[in-house]
């Protein structure tokens, strides 16, 4: 039986302060003005074309949920889908359609995307999204468009995606705390280092993006 994830936004914030299951993103006060388009973020993107020999994928799930427009939707499904390069075949996040039952090849524990229009709390009002992980299974990504704006929403979701498959925050690159348009741009090296240490994957069968290079090394 599906089973909906509804939990009040304000008790995940007063969650998400005591817990290391919780990640978020948030703008920085001194290169917040630094700001470029999703499209123009997304120049001579490269990755890499490593071969993998993943003999079955471990499914995430996803659900995009509420007032998301469409090119919102479409940024959604980009960071979907460059995580899904990344990661090679080990790990998958597939989106479920709505009333969608879970099966044996795309389980229980669904991570509900969440549209959430309005400015957060006064004592979190440079926070774009954040990260909540239910103790049972899958959790909640919720996204402030309102205060995203003119950032690339791609990007937040990206970084997001990369709570949700265990990561914290790094000091640059896709895992920084802080939202830069030349780090949240595409899955790094660094990050997928991570990745592969936090799961025990191979690095050499995964990919990444080949325009952080210089921080990769």
């Amino acid at each position: 039986m599906r089973r909906e994830i509804v939990i009040p936004t304000l008790m995940l914030w007063l969650l998400c302060g005591c817990t290391e299951n919780t990640g978020y993103l948030v703008t920085s006060p001194t290169r917040d003005n630094l700001v470029a388009t999703g499209e123009s973020l997304r120049t001579a993107m490269r990755y890499t074309a490593n071969v993998a020999t993943a003999p079955k994928a471990e499914i995430i799930p996803l659900k995009i949920n509420g007032p998301f427009q469409s090119y919102d939707r479409a940024k959604i499904l980009r960071a979907v889908n460059e995580w899904n390069v990344a990661l090679n075949g080990f790990v998958r996040f597939e989106i479920v359609g709505e009333g969608e039952r879970a099966t044996a090849a795309r389980p229980s524990g669904t991570w509900v995307i969440t549209a959430t229009h309005g400015a957060p709390p006064l004592s979190a009002r440079s926070v774009l999204a954040f990260t909540y992980a239910l103790p049972s299974a899958g959790g909640l990504m919720a996204v402030y468009v309102d205060s995203i704006g003119t950032r690339d929403l791609g990007g937040v979701v990206m970084h997001e995606l990369g709570h949700v498959l265990g990561l914290g925050h790094d000091n640059g690159g896709l895992m920084a705390a802080h939202y830069h348009p030349s780090d949240q741009k595409c899955v790094d090296k660094a990050t997928v280092r991570a990745i592969a240490a936090k799961r025990r994957l191979p690095i050499s069968q995964l990919n990444w993006c080949e325009t952080n290079e210089a921080r990769a090394r």
